[in-house]
C-alpha cells in the first residue's frame, strides 16, 4: 500500500473518530430550526466542528501527540484536573452514542428493549476495542466507508425524493451563525485533538520511510494532509445533513432529536430505508465509541491506576459504566455536558491557537 493511500486512510480515520452521535443529530437540528438560513448556521457549525478541531489535531502533532508536551504551560496539577474533566466528558460522549443508536432502531422497531439494545451495543464496542493497535486500520478501512457511503446514500436519496421547499425562517443570519457555532461546542470535537490524536500520529509516523523517520517536516506534512482530507469529508457530510434538515423541517417537528435522521429516510424513501439508516447510525456511533472507549480505558489504566490492573478488565468496567450512564437518556446527558462545555471550550480554543503560534515563533528564533 503506497504512502498517499495510507494518508487518505488516516484522513478517513479522523473523520470516523470525530463523526459520532451528536455529529449525526445536530446538523439536522440546525437545518430544521434555521430553514432558509441553514447555510449560515452550517457555516458556524463547521467553524466549531471542522476548522477548529483540525487545527487542534495539527497542533497536537507539533508536540508529538503528547499531552504532557502539548499542555505543559498549564502546569502539572492543572493538566491532571483538565484531563480528568475531559475524560468525564468522553464518557458522556460514549454513552450519548449508545442513546442515538437506540433512537434510530427504536423508531423502526418500537418493541426493541432499550436495556437489551444498550447492553449488546456496549458488548460489541468492548469486543472491537479489545486490541488497541488495530483500531485505526479498522476505522479507516471498514467503518469509514460504511459510514460515509451510507450517509451519502441517504442524503442524496432524501434530496432526490423531496417535494417540499425550504421555508423562510424567523431567525436572523447572525443568530443562525452564533447558534451554529454554539451547537458545535456540544460535539466536543476539539477535545479529540487531546484525546485520540496519538493513534493518528503513530499510524502516520509508521508509514514514513525508514530513512526519513526523523524528518519532522515530512511527518507534519503528512499529518496536515490527513487533517485536510478528514475536514473535507466532514464538511461535505455536515452540509448535506443541514440541507435535508431544512428541506424536511415540517415533517421533523415533534420528532425526538436522536430519531431525526431515521425519520428523514422514512419520509423520503419508505420503511425499508429507515432500517438502512438505523444501521448506518449505529455504525457511526459504534466507530466513535470504539476509539473513545479505548482512550478512556488507557487513561484509567496508565494515568490513574499506573498499570496496576489489567487493561482488559478495565475495558469491561468502562463498558459497564457506559451502559449505566446511557440509561439516563440523550437529552439528559447533553444538558449535563453543555454546562461544562460552555465554560472550558472557549479557553481550550485560545490555548490551542496560542500553542501553535508559540511553536512556530520558537522555531523561527532557533
Amino acid at each position: 500500500m503506497n504512502i498517499p493511500l495510507k494518508i487518505v486512510i488516516a484522513g478517513f480515520a479522523i473523520f470516523s473518530m470525530i463523526f459520532g452521535s451528536s455529529n449525526v443529530v445536530f446538523p439536522l437540528i440546525l437545518g430544521k430550526n434555521f430553514e432558509s438560513n441553514w447555510t449560515i448556521a452550517n457555516f458556524g457549525w463547521c467553524l466549531a466542528t471542522v476548522l477548529i478541531p483540525m487545527v487542534g489535531y495539527y497542533g497536537a502533532m507539533l508536540f508529538d501527540a503528547d499531552n504532557k508536551k502539548y499542555l505543559k504551560p498549564l502546569g502539572k496539577h492543572t493538566i491532571s484536573i483538565l484531563m480528568f474533566i475531559l475524560m468525564m466528558m468522553v464518557l458522556g460522549v460514549i454513552s450519548r452514542g449508545v442513546n442515538v443508536s437506540f433512537g434510530g432502531i427504536h423508531i423502526v422497531s418500537p418493541e426493541t428493549s432499550e436495556i437489551i439494545f444498550n447492553l449488546l451495543f456496549c458488548i460489541i464496542t468492548i469486543a472491537l476495542a479489545w486490541h488497541p493497535g488495530k483500531i485505526v486500520q479498522i476505522l479507516g478501512l471498514v467503518f469509514t466507508p460504511l459510514k460515509f457511503g451510507g450517509i451519502l446514500i441517504v442524503i442524496l436519496g432524501a434530496i432526490y425524493f423531496s417535494n417540499s421547499n425550504i421555508q423562510l425562517t424567523e431567525f436572523s443570519k447572525s443568530t443562525a451563525l452564533t447558534e451554529g457555532f454554539k451547537w458545535g461546542y456540544q460535539t466536543m470535537d476539539l477535545l479529540a485533538a487531546f484525546i485520540v490524536s496519538t493513534s493518528i500520529y503513530i499510524y502516520i509516523k509508521n508509514i514514513i520511510p525508514e530513512d526519513e523517520k526523523e524528518n519532522k517536516n515530512m511527518l507534519l506534512k503528512f499529518c496536515a494532509w490527513a487533517c485536510f482530507i478528514g475536514g473535507v469529508i466532514l464538511t461535505m457530510v455536515y452540509s448535506g445533513l443541514a440541507f435535508i434538515g431544512a428541506k424536511y423541517a415540517t415533517q421533523l417537528q415533534d420528532i425526538p432529536d436522536e430519531a431525526l435522521f431515521t425519520k428523514v429516510a422514512e419520509t423520503a424513501m419508505g420503511n425499508y430505508a429507515s432500517w438502512f439508516v438505523a444501521i448506518v447510525i449505529a455504525v457511526c456511533c459504534l466507530a466513535t465509541n470504539i476509539i473513545l472507549s479505548s482512550v478512556f480505558t488507557d487513561y484509567i489504566h496508565k494515568d490513574i491506576l499506573k498499570e496496576k490492573i489489567n487493561r482488559k478488565i478495565l475495558l469491561v468496567f468502562v463498558g459497564i459504566l457506559t451502559f449505566t450512564i446511557s440509561l439516563l437518556g440523550f437529552t439528559t446527558i447533553c444538558s449535563y455536558m453543555s454546562i461544562i462545555l460552555e465554560k472550558i471550550y472557549p479557553i481550550l480554543i485560545i490555548f490551542v491557537m496560542a500553542r501553535i503560534v508559540s511553536y512556530y515563533v520558537k522555531k523561527v528564533k532557533n
